[in-house]
């Protein structure tokens, strides 16, 4: 509407989103902002490297990650912009839009100076479990300090939008479901159900009473794990027996077949470790779109799924195994059966999905070092059974150390108060004796990191994962290559390198334009892309930017 007063012309809008207007001619146009689609769906590909999406190509079906890539848009070039590397900052950095300097969530668990304890990321003792008697639902998102994207689509709909999280791990379920979620539902595996907390409910709904006696865990692990395809065919994998690559509890070899029926009694978390725990998280995720209704009352919902049995056969196996790229064409193909479970209930293409990964993984330093690749496996132990030491050596005091490993020196800031001593001394101390091990390349003090707030190049990613409360006093980063892992088999992340920061990112769906970028794109950048296309504010704490190659 156009109203002029005063000689001033003011100009109304007066059709807004989901709205119609009719033009000078009398038809009805559409506005400029389009509906927004019924569903979002948020996939997390726990531990997935970017380059698994070629990889392993020659046997993608057409209509599982190839549908993705070819009808919706890739990102080539994204990246996580901070350290460390770890399945919970990932999660909180894509649906916050943020790092950890302003999320607050600086790892999987860190070291609180006022407790003197260990935090881990989504425990909350002060709510209880819910569908379980075990500590595994003693959870909530509390310790995250920033508001996620689905937190900002319940609040821009007064909370009539729905958001569910689900992921076998809990913190990949809490983590994007956010503060205001009408739920998040992770694995227990005492009871191999699916569980929850009184953060979110008091009960589980019946379609979760219903799908977890079906004992559907039972029924996948009944058999034995073999390749989907003749084994001769893994050719983009390293031989089946080799020196690099986990066991199962009674295995003596790590080869095809894996009996899992005989290794089952052994191992609670058993159907973390196969493929086939993916095909869990898919179905547990259809049923949540049905039990709630998801897209089918008027409302934009949120479903924010995370595939984690990926990160725990990484971490056994490494990313040369047949196990993992076994793991991957069996996920190609759930993420098919997913695609048109949606497309048959909102429409192909009627609804907004991404797929990323929390983090990367780097190669087996032992199968680095037989390649003539520099690489090395660095032990908490030596460095913090040494440390207090040497700190004695200089200040004649033995508990100036509260918690030490090869990532992270936490001090006693109380003791060194009391004493007088200077802290910053005590933290560049810890600093020059961290470089004396090898496979460390650099020790950043907490000092350092608060003075300093122009860093460049990697040494950035350390500042935008450093938060003034909750982090280290000295940060530690390894050389290229090398690893802090407890074993000489498979393999871990956390580093600033491209191998953990380097991930697949792809929209598809409503409003998406096909095509692809290999333009430097942060992780970022997710959140506030999403919630340009939604036409509401982006999280609190975001400090990313839309990607507008994206944008119809």
């Amino acid at each position: 509407m156009i109203k002029k007063i005063a000689g001033i012309v003011f100009i109304s809008v007066i059709s807004i989103h989901g709205m119609a207007q009719k033009s000078r001619s009398g038809e009805v146009q559409n506005t400029v902002f389009p509906k927004r689609p019924p569903l979002v769906v948020g996939i997390v590909v726990d531990q997935m490297r970017y380059d698994y999406l070629f990889r392993y190509w020659n046997h993608y079906s057409d209509k599982g990650f190839k549908r993705l890539m070819n009808q919706g848009f890739l990102c080539k070039n994204a990246n996580f912009n901070y350290v460390p590397t770890y399945t919970a900052p990932g999660h909180a950095c894509i649906y916050t839009g943020t790092t950890p300097a302003v999320n607050g969530i600086v790892s999987n668990d860190w070291y609180d100076r006022k407790t003197k304890k260990s935090v881990y990321c989504v425990n909350d003792t002060t709510e209880k479990p819910v569908g379980t008697t075990s500590i595994s639902g003693k959870m909530s998102p509390r310790q995250m300090l920033s508001t996620t994207m689905t937190d900002e689509l319940r609040l821009a709909t007064n909370f009539k939008s729905r958001v569910i999280g689900v992921s076998l791990k809990d913190r990949g379920a809490i983590l994007p479901a956010g503060h205001t979620a009408n739920a998040a539902y992770w694995h227990d595996p005492y009871s191999n159900n699916w569980v929850s907390s009184t953060y979110y409910i008091q009960n589980l709904p019946e379609w979760v009473n219903q799908f977890n006696s079906r004992k559907i865990v039972d029924s996948l692990l009944m058999q034995p794990w073999n390749t989907l395809l003749p084994i001769s065919e893994y050719t983009e994998s390293s031989a089946d027996d080799n020196a690099y690559e986990g066991l199962y509890k009674g295995e003596t070899r790590p080869v095809f077949p894996h009996n899992l029926p005989a290794i089952k009694p052994n191992d609670s978390e058993l159907i973390r470790r196969t493929p086939f725990g993916n095909t869990f998280t898919r179905l547990f995720a259809e049923a949540a779109i049905d039990g709630e209704q998801l897209g089918m009352k008027g409302e934009t919902d949120f479903l924010a799924v995370s595939f984690s049995s990926t990160d725990y056969i990484g971490h056994m196996y490494g990313i040369n195994a047949i196990e993992t790229e076994d793991t991957y064409l069996r996920l190609d193909l759930e993420l098919e059966k997913f695609l048109n479970f949606l497309d048959g209930k909102y429409g192909k293409e009627n609804y907004l999905l991404f797929l990323t990964a929390d983090h990367g993984a780097a190669h087996n330093p032992e199968f680095s070092g037989d390649q003539k690749i520099p690489s090395g496996n660095l032990m908490n132990d030596p460095m913090s059974d040494s440390l207090s030491g040497y700190l004695y050596s200089l200040f004649g005091d033995t508990n100036l150390v509260l918690s030490a490993s090869s990532h992270n020196i936490y001090l006693n800031r109380d003791l060194i108060e009391k004493k007088k001593l200077n802290l910053e001394e005590v933290q560049n101390a810890c600093a020059r004796f961290a470089l004396k091990f090898s496979g460390v390349a650099e020790a950043i003090t907490a000092t350092q990191l608060s003075k300093n707030v122009c860093r460049q190049g990697l040494e950035k990613l350390v500042q935008n994962g450093f938060n003034e409360i909750r982090s280290a006093d000295v940060c530690i980063q390894l050389q290229p290559g090398w690893l802090d892992w407890y074993t000489k088999t498979g393999t871990s992340h956390g580093t600033y390198y491209h191998y953990d920061t380097h991930v697949p990112l792809l929209f598809y769906g409503q409003g998406i334009t096909q095509g692809s970028t290999a333009r430097p794109i942060t992780i970022t950048d997710i959140a506030p892309s999403i919630c340009t296309l939604l036409n509401i504010e982006s999280p609190s704490g975001c400090t990313g930017e839309p990607i507008l190659e994206i944008l119809k």
